[in-house]
């Protein structure tokens, strides 16, 4: 159902900077990312990646009409078994915008491209640069394998989570997709500040035309437990079909789920089944994280709405684009002490996967790297290293290398427990003090495997 459709967003740079003004982000550059697998043929199957940058998180320099900046996007995909790249691809992705206040400043950019690739265990590497300032980078290294197989009875794509989709004719466009204009949301983040209802996207293999089937969705939370259930009967009349359904989430509370989509047969014989992990940020909806987003908006009690705004730049690292987002309009201090004590709830149980850490133990961090890591004009704990520290704590082991003759200072951080052991690589690469990541073997963090080059 599938053919090959490709949109690299190569731009040429215009020569005509005016000024060298620019608008420099105060948050560390992230890149949203998903994808979805489609069947193509019985040798094949087709990869859609999806991409999304928050305009604020991309350095813009000014124009004669505005502001200018681009994320690069690098995509690379290696075959496991053979260890050759079966694709190699480098986009640009424009950000323009008239001055901070344009809207369009403040709203997500999404782009995406798909490839056919045959059947196989791959690894997919993507990195994401601001091109004007090099040095901040996003990265993730994951593993890829074929798409659904229909060779024995019904199956289904992976289930892609979007902000709109819509009937459409217009066959050339970017998100145009059997007859529909299909808007993916990489972040994965709904909710009624953003997205309150999610649109999915599923394509059905195999199927008796003669047949009635019903399909379910399911909505349940981290742990697999069904909060919310749809299902509704269809005869599609073809072998291959396209399910797009709708599901509303202003109900639920902030915090992780999975949707769960089913194909099962009229008799509800379970056939086909697929699951995506989604996030929602509903602040104005109750759970039982209340409690303890009441004792933190006690403990913010005291602060200005300047120390507010300062204690949220510490969570950068653990705030998504549309977090960001939604805090950067709040204008009142009760807004942003109920803002900030709701997210200071979520990060104490974990947030985006990663360890539970109390707002007294971050804070410390946040210090003690300030304290070690201040280099030139920046404070230690927006630097590399503070950055690294700040998330995963002391390293087990640090190897530092001083400058010689033919090759720079750096320092080889060594982490045992976690991820059965990850290492990252710090370089002092302009000589004053700075160290630079230059490589790290932590999943969703900057890979080089050749970076001792960078050394010399």
């Amino acid at each position: 159902m599938k053919r090959l459709m490709i949109f690299p967003l190569i731009v040429l740079l215009p020569a005509g900077i005016l000024a060298q003004d620019r608008i420099v982000p105060r948050s560390t550059l992230a890149v949203s990312f998903d994808l979805a697998r489609f069947g193509h043929t019985d040798s094949s199957s087709y990869f859609e990646l999806y991409f999304a940058c928050f305009p604020p998180l991309v350095t813009l320099e000014r124009r004669i009409d505005g502001y200018q900046g681009y994320l690069e996007i690098q995509t690379q995909i290696k075959n496991k078994q053979t260890g050759e790249y079966a694709l190699q691809n480098r986009s640009l992705l424009t950000v323009s915008v008239k001055d901070t206040i344009d809207p369009s400043y403040h709203n997500t950019l999404v782009t995406q491209m798909g490839y056919i690739l045959p059947k196989g265990e791959y690894e997919l590497y993507v990195t994401g640069i601001d091109t004007l300032d090099q040095r901040r980078r996003d990265s993730l290294v994951i593993p890829l394998v074929s798409g659904p197989d229909n060779s024995s009875g019904v199956a289904i794509s992976d289930v892609e989570l979007c902000s709109k989709i819509e009937q459409s004719d217009n066959t050339t466009g970017m998100f145009f997709k059997n007859a529909h204009e299909v808007i993916p949301n990489p972040t994965l983040l709904f909710g009624t500040a953003n997205y309150p209802v999610v649109f999915h996207y599923a394509e059905l293999y195999g199927l008796n035309p003669a047949d009635t089937y019903v399909v379910k969705v399911v909505l349940a939370d981290a742990g697999g437990r069904p909060l919310q259930e749809y299902t509704r009967k269809k005869k599609y009349g073809v072998r291959n079909a396209v399910e797009v359904g709708t599901t509303n989430v202003v109900k639920l509370s902030s915090g992780k789920y999975r949707y769960q989509l089913y194909v099962l047969s009229e008799s509800s014989e379970p056939l086909a089944r697929v699951e995506k992990n989604f996030f929602v940020y509903n602040p104005q909806v109750k759970s039982a994280q209340v409690t303890n987003a009441r004792m933190k908006e006690t403990e913010l009690s005291g602060l200005t709405g300047e120390e507010l705004d300062q204690e949220f730049a510490y969570l950068r690292y653990h705030a998504t684009e549309p977090e960001i987002k939604l805090y950067s309009q709040v204008t009142s201090v009760d807004g942003k002490r109920e803002f900030l004590a709701a997210f200071w709830t979520i990060v104490e149980q974990g947030k985006m996967g990663r360890d539970p850490i109390t707002r007294q133990e971050y804070l410390t961090r946040i210090k003690k790297a300030s304290d070690r890591f201040r280099a030139f004009n920046r404070e230690g704990w927006r630097t590399d290293r503070g950055r690294v520290f700040i998330l995963y704590n002391e390293p087990d082991e640090i190897e530092r290398m001083p400058s010689t003759e033919s090759g720079k200072p750096y320092e080889i951080w060594h982490f045992y427990q976690i991820e059965n052991g990850i290492e990252f690589v710090f370089v002092d690469r302009t000589g004053f003090g700075e160290y630079l990541i230059v490589h790290s073997t932590k999943r969703g963090e900057l890979r080089d495997d050749g970076w001792r080059r960078l050394l010399q």
